[in-house]
């Protein structure tokens, strides 16, 4: 394919949770090495987390995948489709974990909303060869694990002499549940903390802008990141727990192949 990169999906707070894969190997390969993270503290937050953490990444010939950057899932494509069709769509299943907002970024009376584990039913199409249509349907998220999201986007790759610079585009929809959840004030915490009630409904939540490279010093050793711009909208952008509608994150992951 012509974008051919190793794209990184993190702990999403908003948007960020479409999938780009490479094809399934020939042969499973197994990859660690160092992630730097940043991240929104909690959905709304105009706060950022940064972290150095370890990074692992396994690939199998049958589609299944387990990563630090993308969580354990399995690319169908190779199972159902034949020929070019498997390496032109890519279908499948994943699960990843959603940070929340914790005790000490919850402002006093507002509930904390731990971390959650997401499932994730993705389908990828290369319409183009410059153009890669991306989707994912969510659930598991909310406070009571019932909030649904659906992420839309599209990737196209621009050529830097040797490398390829890839930018995303995608906007997320969620129902009520992940958005009071995230960014709702039910009528017992706004009588604790002094906030005014607010119960958002289903609607758009997000739009993101991703830019994301690889480069490959060698047959085992690599270099990739991706910075991601989010900005809520909507609901989630009035909410009195949002402090900023621009919620940026990035990673920058260097790797060795074993």
């Amino acid at each position: 394919m012509c974008i051919a990169l190793a794209c990184t999906a993190l702990d999403a707070t908003a948007g960020g949770s479409l999938l780009l894969l490479d094809a399934p190997p020939a042969e499973t390969t197994w990859s660690g090495g160092l992630s730097v993270r940043g991240w929104p503290r909690a959905p709304g937050s105009a706060r950022q987390r940064e972290a150095l953490l370890p990074a692992l990444d396994y690939e199998s010939p049958s589609g299944i995948f387990a990563a630090t950057d993308t969580g354990l899932g399995w690319n169908l494509a190779p199972q159902l489709l034949d020929g070019d069709a498997a390496k032109t769509w890519q279908l499948g299943a994943r699960l990843w974990p959603q940070s929340g907002r914790s005790r000490r970024e919850s402002p006093p009376g507002i509930n904390s909303l731990g971390s959650r584990l997401i499932t994730q039913l993705f389908a990828n199409v290369q319409a183009t060869p410059e153009l890669l249509l991306q989707s994912g349907l969510s659930w598991g998220s909310g406070r009571h694990h019932n909030g649904d999201q659906l992420e839309l986007g599209a990737t196209s790759g621009i050529p830097i002499g040797q490398e390829l610079l890839a930018i995303s585009l995608a906007a997320t929809y969620a129902n009520a549940a992940h958005l009071r959840g995230n960014f709702g004030i039910g009528p017992g915490e706004s009588l604790a903390s002094g906030l005014p009630m607010f119960q958002p409904h289903s609607g758009w939540q997000d739009w993101s802008v991703a830019l994301s490279a690889e480069h490959k010093f060698s047959a085992d050793w690599s270099v990739n990141g991706q910075w991601l711009h989010t900005r809520l909208v909507g609901q989630a952008a009035a909410s009195p727990l949002t402090h900023s509608r621009d919620q940026p994150s990035f990673i920058f992951s260097l790797w060795h192949r074993f």
